[in-house]
């Protein structure tokens, strides 16, 4: 495949409007079992009605509270529901070695149990939503919805040996309500890979917030006590204290691209007053990667194309390569194989005319070796490949599993509706077959286990089988 220079794609999915509206997700700082957020709002007649969404508690006592890790893993589950065609009916196929990939994850016994610990409150812990849950389908917001979980259902099932995992077929599907929203379009686009990297929870909290409020702005501007109000951390209540927490976390979102720009400027300012700071974000256009795709469609970029991956290549000739002299190899070579020797000549520190060599090479068709970059992308193709094969494999060995024991099922069906006599006439009827097909010459009787009652079972289903083939 040839090489341009095309925007940096990232790995985008669609999340439901209401759970990215509330800080549902809490810091692993929070101590308590439950949580309840409340908002008040003016309505269009004047009047200010009170929202309000309660997390982890029920009439039984409180259940837990949803954290920040739960939210990364939920967002790795809307991937793979989107990837697995957005079914509205029925569970959604998964690995939780799989989802542990999706997130960069490494794998390991404890990142199973921290994906499984997740997974299990995203199952059990229960929301209320209380004239603060709006449907798209039926353009209403309902006065009251009562254990809500983010999660309907979820089977987990992962055989292993050691470390290895063999067999793996589990499976969950998405609250009805979040599925119906997400359907309906009452979503919005965010980035997984920007949520996956940042590594302080604080971090996805802001991004997130981000993210939503300034989809309309490129500068935006708030006090941290009022900030720190809207994502429900109120524990901070002095000043210096959320300085210390926001400063690093700034640093980590500066950069971050949001569904709608880039931020490039994350930051705190002194008040007016003095007595608090505020943060300050502004947000551009997206920057651009080298990346492996398919050639460019805009003629007018072409010299440009070239001329960005000479600088990425060379930062230390920037602007050694004009852009006329681009067009002129363009012309004369073609976009592609321009592309390609620029990205496979030498750029070690002894080369000291890079365009010079760039035109040796094309002028005398060099058969350059593979970049590190393509070597790594062949081997990643190779693993991907390799780990296609293995999920056919399991989902092979899955539905053959659930095949046998749906067969299981059937034929035990069948043999208990039968009366007991009967039952135990098959039985029998099974006991001397193990017998003759198990008894050897120097044997005067088979091994018991041959003889327990699963055994005698198996072998009764396989005389029912074969009593319907002849019938």
């Amino acid at each position: 495949m040839e090489k341009t220079l095309i925007p940096e794609e990232k790995k985008v999915i669609r999340q439901e409007l209401n759970i990215e509206k509330w800080p549902l997700f809490a810091p692993s700082t929070y101590r308590k079992k439950s949580r309840e957020i409340t908002r008040e709002i003016l309505l269009e007649n004047g009047n200010r009605a009170e929202r309000r969404v309660t997390i982890g508690k029920t009439q039984q006592g409180e259940m837990g509270i949803l954290r920040i890790v739960d939210y990364k893993i939920f967002c790795g589950l809307v991937g793979i529901w989107e990837e697995a065609g957005k079914p509205k009916e029925g569970k959604t196929n998964f690995s939780l070695h799989n989802l542990a990939k999706m997130l960069k994850l490494q794998w390991g016994r404890s990142t199973y149990r921290h994906i499984y610990k997740a997974l299990e409150r995203l199952k059990v812990i229960p929301i209320i939503w209380e004239d603060s849950f709006y449907q798209k389908e039926s353009d209403t917001t309902e006065r009251m919805v009562r254990y809500f979980n983010i999660l309907d259902d979820l089977v987990i099932f992962e055989r292993r040996a050691g470390d290895q995992m063999y067999l793996a077929f589990s499976a969950f599907k998405l609250n009805n309500r979040i599925i119906s929203n997400l359907l309906n379009n009452h979503s919005k686009p965010l980035y997984l890979d920007e949520i996956v990297k940042l590594k302080k929870e604080i971090s996805v909290l802001l991004y997130r917030y981000i993210d939503l409020v300034m989809a309309d702005k490129t500068h935006f501007e708030r006090r941290t006590r009022e900030l720190f109000s809207d994502l429900e951390l109120s524990e901070y209540k002095y000043p210096s204290k959320r300085k210390q927490l926001l400063t690093p976390v700034l640093k980590e979102l500066e950069g971050s691209e949001l569904s709608t720009g880039m931020i490039s400027r994350a930051d705190l300012e002194k008040t007016t007053d003095g007595k608090d700071w505020k943060v300050v974000f502004r947000k551009s256009k997206k920057g651009l990667k080298i990346e492996h795709k398919e050639k460019q469609e805009n003629e007018n970029n072409k010299a440009m194309l070239a001329v960005e991956l000479f600088n990425k290549r060379f930062p230390q000739k920037k602007g050694m390569l004009k852009e006329e002299v681009a067009e002129a190899l363009i012309k004369k070579y073609s976009l592609d194989k321009v592309m390609l020797h620029i990205s496979r000549i030498s750029n070690g520190a002894t080369v000291n005319n890079p365009v010079g060599l760039l035109r040796t090479s094309l002028e005398k068709e060099w058969d350059l070796p593979p970049t590190q970059e393509e070597i790594q992308l062949q081997e990643k193709q190779a693993r991907d490949e390799k780990e296609k094969i293995e999920r056919e494999r399991q989902q092979k060995e899955r539905e053959e599993y659930l095949k046998t024991k749906e067969e299981e099922e059937r034929l035990n069906k069948i043999f208990f509706s039968l009366s007991q006599e009967e039952q135990e006439k098959l039985k029998e009827e099974a006991r001397q077959k193990i017998i003759t097909e198990h008894m050897e010459d120097s044997q005067e009787k088979t091994s018991k286990f041959f003889l327990m009652d699963i055994m005698v079972m198996i072998k009764a289903r396989e005389i029912l089988r074969e009593q319907e083939s002849l019938k």
